[in-house]
């Protein structure tokens, strides 16, 4: 009797530990939802945030939620099944598509461009990993006078390497480094030619497949895809939104023309890194990604994307096993300062949630003062308009978004998230733009 006791007793213990072990489990994931939903209402109430949410750490999903609608007009809400077009992050489809080819034995990242494109311009002294690490010196289409134009247009990838045949180079390949989409095209180009497949059909077969992602795709706006998010961009009517234009994403082949969710992302992100595409080990070699250390000295790689009505993030810390990833349909780059905060948060840190911002409503005092064009660097111009007692800016090739104003010659850009503002000579003229309010831009004209 006394050992039938003991082993109830024990048994009973057993039990009592197990359950108290599970409710401070639920409870510790409910206190860290709450958290994050906290965080992410913060920015939703600013209104720089209409998108889905998921943060995943040790193989578990801590936090999915969705904010905002996939259609405004016609209520119909975001959900974890929402599809969203995630711009650059389809570099990292691109650099995977790339070293498959190469584990294959169908090219070598030392090859030249001049292998599949004879007659380009100093393509002999370009090769793919210099186009996979932004080196190879060719200009971003963005950056091009025509860019503003073509993007309406249909431009195969065929077409691009045509019209970028023409420019000069930005800088000698292999010297220097800079952002470039246009060797992401010529990247989606090598790899029809490698493949012998359209890139869409090798990304979906190599890779989309055998990371069983059913919710990811190439972005056409012609095409009828379910569960499609509309994309928007910043206004300044009562519902601080407009649609964005419709232009061809042809042009963005290679370089940004997927669409995705965040549960394939989840998946995309697990099943790269025991295939060693998301190897952090190897400086220099997570091609289509950007290497980052958080000011607490956690290690992450992170690509994000912004495109017409659309904006996205992923980040993923290998050594922390957390994955983040913020998908919008807004264009509004506050989803990578969110994912910064949701990551800190998954850390164990306490990030301040963004404090509330209110815009001025009444009409810009003698607007036509600020418009103008301003110089970031020779290269890169922002262009002032003044319509309606209201301003609006632009980068090259970009779309004009309204300067939401704060204050006395102060404003701010949602697009960018970025504090805007001016300052003016002993006369009271405006001379200068202070991009993030400090950063000054000269007044060309």
């Amino acid at each position: 009797m006394k050992l039938r006791a003991l082993r109830n007793n024990v048994a009973c213990g057993f039990w009592f530990a197990t359950v108290s072990l599970s409710l401070a489990t639920t409870s510790s994931a409910q206190t860290s939802s709450g958290r994050f939903d906290r965080q992410v209402q913060a920015y939703a109430r600013n209104g720089d945030f209409s998108g889905s949410a998921l943060v995943a750490k040790d193989g578990h999903v801590l936090f999915q939620k969705s904010y905002g609608m996939a259609n405004y007009e016609w209520s119909i809400p975001n959900s974890d099944q929402t599809k969203f077009h995630i711009a650059s992050i389809s570099k990292t489809f691109t650099s995977a598509a790339i070293l498959r080819l190469e584990q294959q034995g169908k090219l070598k990242l030392s090859d030249p461009l001049s292998k599949y494109v004879p007659d380009f311009l100093n393509g002999d002294r370009i090769t793919i990993e210099q186009m996979l690490s932004h080196t190879s010196g060719l200009p971003d289409f963005y950056s091009l006078s025509e860019y503003s134009s073509k993007k309406y247009q249909r431009v195969s990838l065929a077409d691009l390497i045509a019209w970028v045949k023409t420019k000069p180079l930005d800088f000698l390949p292999g010297s220097k480094s800079s952002y470039s989409n246009t060797g992401y095209a010529f990247l989606a180009y090598i790899i029809e030619q490698a493949s012998g497949k359209p890139y869409e059909e090798f990304v979906h077969d190599e890779l989309l497949k055998p990371a069983g992602m059913k919710g990811t795709g190439a972005y056409r706006d012609e095409a009828v895809i379910p569960d499609r998010a509309s994309g928007y961009q910043p206004a300044l009517e009562d519902h601080g939104l407009r649609n964005a234009p419709v232009y061809d994403k042809t042009i963005l082949t290679g370089s940004g023309s997927l669409y995705s969710t965040t549960s394939d992302l989840y998946a995309w992100c697990r099943w790269l890194q025991p295939n060693s595409a998301l190897d952090s080990s190897t400086p220099g070699k997570t091609f289509g990604w950007n290497a980052h250390e958080t000011k607490s000295h956690h290690k992450y790689l992170e690509q994000s994307g912004r495109a017409p009505g659309f904006s996205s993030h992923v980040s993923v810390f290998p050594a922390d096993r957390l994955i983040v990833i913020v998908l919008g349909n807004l264009e509004d780059a506050a989803v990578n300062v969110l994912a910064d905060d949701l990551a800190a948060i998954a850390l164990g840190e306490s990030p301040p949630p963004p404090a509330p911002r209110t815009s001025v409503h009444a009409p810009v005092a003698r607007s036509e003062e600020f418009a103008g064009t301003y110089e970031v660097d020779p290269k890169l111009l922002l262009d002032v308009r003044a319509e309606g007692g209201a301003l609006y800016l632009r980068g090259t090739g970009g779309d004009y978004l309204p300067l939401e104003p704060t204050g006395k010659d102060s404003f701010f850009y949602r697009q960018l998230y970025v504090k805007v503002g001016f300052r003016r000579d002993k006369s009271g003229k405006v001379e200068a733009l202070l991009w993030n309010g400090d950063h000054p831009c000269k007044k060309l004209n």
